[in-house]
C-alpha cells in the first residue's frame, strides 16, 4: 500500500509547477500586506515597512509561487534588477490613493517592463487601498499609468485592498494562468 501511495503522490506532483513572482512598487504601496494576505489567507491589521526583502512561497491552484517581496524605498528600487532573471513574472502594487506620486509610479513600471530580462513576462498591476476616499478606479489608472502603450508584455490590472483581502485571488489566477 505505501509503494501505491508513493506513485500516486509522484503522479500528482507532476501537476504540481513552481515558479517564482516578484512583487515590486514604490514604498508604502501595499507590498507586504499583499504577500501576507495571500499567505495567510485572511485580512491583515498591520504590516511594517519592508527594509530589504521578504520570501514566502504560495499556492494558488497547482502552482507553488515563491514570491519575492522586496522594499520599494529608492536605494532599495536599485537592487530590483538583481532578482529579474528568476522571475516568471511581476506583481506590481500600486498605492491608487497616491495621487501625487503616479507619474512616478508610472516611470518606475515601465522601467521594469522595458527591461530585457522581464519583457515577454505577465505583469499583474494591483490598484491597491480601494477603500481610502482618493483611490483612483482601474479605468483612470490605466490612462494615467500608460497601460494602452504596453505590448511587450502581457499585463492585467485589478482594483483590490490588500489588507482586507478583497480580490487578490482573482489576480494572482490571472498571473498564474500566464505564467
Amino acid at each position: 500500500m505505501g509503494q501505491l501511495y508513493s506513485k500516486l503522490e509522484e503522479f500528482w506532483m507532476s501537476f504540481q509547477k513552481e515558479t517564482g513572482i516578484l512583487i515590486l512598487g514604490l514604498d508604502n504601496a501595499g507590498k507586504t500586506a499583499v504577500l501576507y494576505a495571500l499567505q495567510l489567507g485572511e485580512a491583515l491589521e498591520y504590516t511594517v515597512p519592508t527594509i530589504g526583502f521578504n520570501v514566502e512561497t504560495v499556492t494558488v491552484g497547482n502552482m507553488n509561487i515563491k514570491m519575492w517581496d522586496i522594499g520599494g524605498q529608492t536605494k532599495l528600487r536599485e537592487l530590483w534588477p538583481h532578482y529579474f532573471e528568476q522571475a516568471n513574472g511581476v506583481v506590481f502594487v500600486v498605492d491608487s490613493n497616491d495621487i501625487d506620486r503616479m507619474d512616478l509610479v508610472r516611470d518606475e513600471l515601465h522601467t521594469l517592463i522595458s527591461n530585457k530580462e522581464l519583457v515577454g513576462k505577465p505583469f499583474l498591476i494591483l490598484a491597491n487601498k480601494q477603500d481610502l476616499p482618493l483611490a483612483m478606479k482601474k479605468e483612470n489608472m490605466i490612462k494615467r499609468l500608460r497601460l494602452d502603450t504596453v505590448h511587450s508584455s502581457q499585463w492585467h490590472i485589478i482594483e483590490c485592498c490588500a489588507i482586507k483581502n478583497k480580490k487578490l485571488k482573482y489576480g494572482f489566477e490571472w498571473l498564474a494562468n500566464h505564467i
